[in-house]
């Protein structure tokens, strides 16, 4: 089992999350759940009364009696009342459900809040697929499961109450043999709820990997082809799908165990009520109505009590369901806003690392003691072999992950009590693998701008960006869709994009990482080109694995495990001496593809 696997939250959290969620529309579920309790009243109370009336009219009934004289009135009221309760019933249906649906959109709004908020660490340890399973199924879960409340268990109580309730006065032995059998009846599917919920909890879990996975394959289908694993990846969705369906008819024995208990229950319930309502009428103690309403009041709570372990076996499956997602969105974030977090303020742009520890495993740090300088308007290059820490210094600064000692400053502000939406925004931001929006063109470059948008800005920085030239070839222009993580557009394609887009933003400070890493020779000159201009008016840090993209910068600083073991221009460093590891790396790549 995994870690995203065993994140379920308990039957009690589950609640409480869902209860808060609803709790806006509080006003319109409980006016539903109202009009569903007068509507129970008048058709399983008031309804069966008048038709009990009627019958002791019949069996009183003297020979030429005036049918309307004698049955007109209660004909009439019965009439009144069946209208009546039919009206209460659809404004209660039509208000559960506004309150229900405008709950559904908000639950979804809050969770993927929430699951923003968890960050870039969270995130990548976490499948996507599984994580939008999760949260389709709870969406669903939580609408399914406040109509089984209303229409399920709130119509079961009312009914059985209301039959206790009418038997009492008139026939109160067969109540008394009502309110034992309930309690019996309680009792048995309250110790057996909870069984079928971990049941449902062991589905919702399975199930909800296998639909993660198969997503996940389908939306790296490209990697699955070239590597010919449909076959691997087929077995491996029908093995979790087994998995699923053992943990479903697992569940399902449990609610067959259980079932036969309720089944035994109310059928000797059914039964006493039945006999002691024989009785008092062959004693001679009721009138014919009343051995109506004992029949009828016996029959609707048998009905009512089978269909309330239905209603507690859906509504474990929906707390199954729903445990997932509210593991995850209650998580506590990693990196927050402090309380008194202040909007970063960026006039210079020097940066500063003053003595960073930063480890991803505790007991290996990856930055220790980590200090560099950046004066304002500087542009630094970070170079170094894979794995030593350069990609993450620009997650740092970017505040996607917080340092564990040290402190990273921008003009003197620790970035950690800043706004995190302040920091990012004074920062343009262009990795070596730009995700792209399955949106347009134009909304990509546009990302992170307010409304309206100002095509003639965009034609601007995509003319610089050397976006322009592919985008005039494509027959929908700017308004091309770049499909999923933008995969419709090359690698290359997607650096110009990202690099449009940070054009776009002119942020005081800039961070490159392996921004031109997907370019070719020709294309990495003209974005080059357009990169200086950018930096022109900014701090830059910039990493990358191509020693030509930094070459030109004014200081170059090489990082190994960590730490800073050279700096200084391109030149000086080449000049260093032979046993240097920026030279060394120079000469790796045959010269860096600019001369020296």
């Amino acid at each position: 089992m995994d870690e995203f696997e065993g994140e379920v939250a308990s039957t009690k959290e589950t609640v409480a999350y869902c209860a808060d969620l609803a709790r806006p529309y509080a006003k319109k579920l409980l006016a539903g759940a109202t009009f569903l309790v007068l509507s129970v009243v008048v058709s399983d109370v008031l309804s069966p009364l008048v038709f009990a009336s009627v019958l002791d009219r019949i069996a009183t009934l003297p020979q030429h009696a005036a049918l309307w004289a004698r049955f007109g009135n209660l004909i009439v009221a019965y009439a009144v009342l069946l209208v009546i309760g039919q009206a209460l019933q659809r404004m209660s249906g039509w208000l559960e459900w506004e309150g229900a649906i405008r709950t559904f959109a908000h639950a979804i709004h809050r969770s993927f809040e929430r699951l923003l908020s968890l960050g870039y660490r969270w995130h990548i340890d976490h499948p996507s697929g599984e994580v939008a399973s999760a949260l389709s199924a709870f969406a669903w879960a939580l609408v399914d499961g406040i109509d089984a409340l209303q229409w399920d268990v709130l119509r079961i109580i009312v009914v059985v109450l209301s039959a206790i309730g009418v038997l009492a006065v008139v026939a109160w032995p067969v109540a008394l043999v009502l309110v034992a059998l309930s309690a019996v009846f309680a009792t048995v599917i309250t110790k057996r709820s909870g069984a079928v919920t971990e049941a449902s909890k062991r589905f919702a879990r399975a199930h909800s990997r296998a639909e993660g996975t198969a997503s996940d394959v389908i939306r790296n289908i490209t990697a699955v082809l070239a590597g010919a694993g449909q076959r691997e990846e087929s077995a491996r969705v029908a093995d979790l799908l087994e998995a699923s369906v053992l943990a479903d008819l697992q569940g399902r024995r449990v609610f067959t165990v259980t079932r036969i208990w309720m089944a035994g229950t109310v059928s000797l319930m059914t039964w006493a009520a039945l006999l002691v309502g024989v009785v008092l009428a062959v004693k001679g103690n009721i009138r014919a109505g009343v051995v109506y309403l004992v029949l009828f009041y016996a029959s609707q709570v048998s009905v009512q009590l089978v269909q309330s372990f239905m209603a507690v076996r859906n509504l474990s499956r929906g707390l199954g369901r729903a445990a997932k997602l509210v593991a995850l969105a209650t998580t506590t974030p990693k990196v927050v806003d402090l309380p008194n977090a202040q909007d970063l303020v960026v006039a210079e742009g020097a940066v500063r690392f003053d003595s960073v520890y930063f480890s991803y495993i505790p007991e290996r740090p990856l930055l220790e003691n980590f200090n560099l300088d950046v004066s304002p308007g500087e542009h630094i290059g970070v170079v170094g072999q894979s794995g030593g820490g350069k990609s993450t210094i620009t997650r740092l600064v970017l505040r996607f992950m917080d340092v564990d000692g040290g402190r990273i400053m921008i003009d003197g502000q620790d970035i950690s009590h800043c706004t995190q939406a302040s920091l990012r925004r004074s920062i343009s931001y262009v990795p070596q693998d730009p995700q792209m929006l399955h949106r347009s063109i134009t909304d990509n470059v546009w990302y992170g701008q307010e409304s309206p948008v100002d095509m003639d800005r965009i034609r601007q920085v995509a003319m610089a960006a050397h976006v322009d030239e592919f985008v005039s070839q494509l027959p929908e222009g700017y308004n091309t869709l770049v499909g999923e993580r933008g995969l419709k557009l090359s690698g290359g394609q997607r650096q110009r994009v990202a690099i449009a887009q940070a054009m776009l933003r002119a942020a005081p400070l800039l961070v490159l990482d392996e921004a031109t890493s997907s370019l070719d020779s020709e294309s990495e000159r003209y974005v080059q080109d357009a990169l200086w201009r950018l930096m022109a008016a900014s701090t830059a840090l910039v990493v990358a694995h191509r020693l030509s993209t930094i070459a030109h910068l004014d200081r170059i600083v090489v990082i190994e495990d960590g730490r800073i073991v050279e700096q200084g221009t391109h030149r000086e460093l080449l000049l260093s001496g032979a046993a240097g590891t920026y030279r060394h790396l120079w000469e790796h790549q045959s010269g860096g593809f600019l001369s020296p």
